[in-house]
């Protein structure tokens, strides 16, 4: 089983200029938001399985499933949520497990954006780095890169768990509050440190 380093911080932090950094240092790079896409594709059972509990209009005419619409059901109350969640949660470790089964590198780093100090998804990894960014910071980021306004970006922040809530099952910190070359000089730092800590 290889070596395996978490990855995860709220919306806006960036995690994707570190992920992205790592991966271009050869770092197999797994991230739960792809995997998550992939397992509700048509002919996955997930999808399957979506469908028998929310009903066929979920679907787009296509026979894919319309995001937006099941987004907006599962956030409108706790209970769907707790279903949607039910149903791929599980789908997404299983095919995480497949692909870290499948790691031919010194170790591997898993993406986790909605990481908590209760996740299975802990399980699979001996260490996890968390991404911060100052709160205004990390609200301009996702305002330049999307078309949400401050008051969206806050709504979904609300729903995430806080940075200092992170901070208690983190091993590592990058705290991103500077430039692009910053974040990736201090993920050099740390890929070597992961890279002897695997190799023992």
């Amino acid at each position: 089983m290889s070596y395996i380093v978490g990855l995860t911080g709220g919306i806006g932090c960036g995690k994707t200029v570190v992920s992205d950094y790592l991966g271009s240092l050869g770092v197999p790079v797994i991230d739960t938001d792809v995997i998550a896409r992939e397992i509700v594709r048509p002919g996955q059972a997930a999808l399957e399985a979506l469908v028998n509990e929310f009903g066929a209009h979920i679907l787009l005419e296509s026979g894919e499933l319309n995001r937006d619409k099941m987004r907006g059901i599962a956030f409108s109350s706790q209970r769907n949520k707790q279903k949607l969640d039910a149903i791929t949660h599980p789908a997404i470790r299983r095919e995480c497990e497949k692909q870290i089964a499948q790691i031919d590198y010194v170790y591997g780093l898993v993406v986790v954006p909605l990481l908590t100090g209760s996740s299975p998804f802990l399980k699979l990894m001996q260490r996890v780095l968390v991404v911060t960014a100052e709160r205004k910071l990390r609200i301009k980021r996702v305002q330049t890169r999307s078309n949400l306004t401050r008051e969206q970006v806050e709504a979904i922040m609300a729903t995430q768990i806080s940075d200092e809530q992170r901070l208690d099952f983190a091993d590592d910190v990058i705290a991103n509050n500077g430039t692009i070359e910053e974040a990736q000089r201090a993920a050099q730092r740390l890929h070597e440190s992961y890279l002897n800590l695997a190799k023992g």
